[in-house]
């Protein structure tokens, strides 16, 4: 049996951040899109109603961006909010082309609820982490976000093949 070598420096750190990734989305995976929340809602549905309500109405460009999807599959998941009442689509004040979707006051109930769930998961899983440690994840949490923006626009801006 060959035996590996340990990597050192930073690619090291690159597969030890790639399994650590991989096993807390695994382990998340609650929150997968297509499973369903306490108000019978897919987890894709839940993110469109936080969506609208952290950032108001917004174009399906917009939302589609904001949620990482394509437009055609974020239409299938606003279709459905809009046949169960929770979103609207309504034509934009300055532009008649445009439909910009905004929550309902019953999507805006519907979030509340969802999102207590939710919340009260998240709670206990912070809740296991020191105290003195918990603003630091945050912020590592942040810098990821935001590392992750800078590698998508990265590739975003490549020809296709390069």
């Amino acid at each position: 049996m060959e035996r590996r070598t340990p990597r050192r420096g930073v690619d090291a750190q690159v597969e030890r951040f790639h399994h650590e990734m991989v096993e807390l989305i695994k382990k998340y995976q609650f929150r997968d899109r297509n499973q369903r929340t306490c108000c019978g809602l897919s987890v894709s549905q839940c993110y469109v109603l936080e969506a609208l309500h952290r950032f108001g109405p917004q174009t399906m460009n917009e939302l589609a961006r904001a949620m990482c999807l394509t437009v055609s599959t974020l239409t299938r998941v606003v279709d459905q909010a809009v046949a169960k009442g929770h979103v609207t689509r309504q034509e934009d004040e300055r532009d008649r082309r445009i439909r910009r979707i905004r929550l309902t006051d019953k999507g805006r109930s519907v979030f509340r609820t969802s999102w207590q769930a939710v919340f009260a998961s998240e709670r206990a899983i912070l809740e296991g982490v020191p105290v003195v440690q918990r603003e630091t994840l945050i912020r590592v949490l942040e810098k990821l976000n935001r590392a992750v923006d800078g590698w998508r626009s990265g590739c975003a801006s490549k020809p296709e093949g390069s």
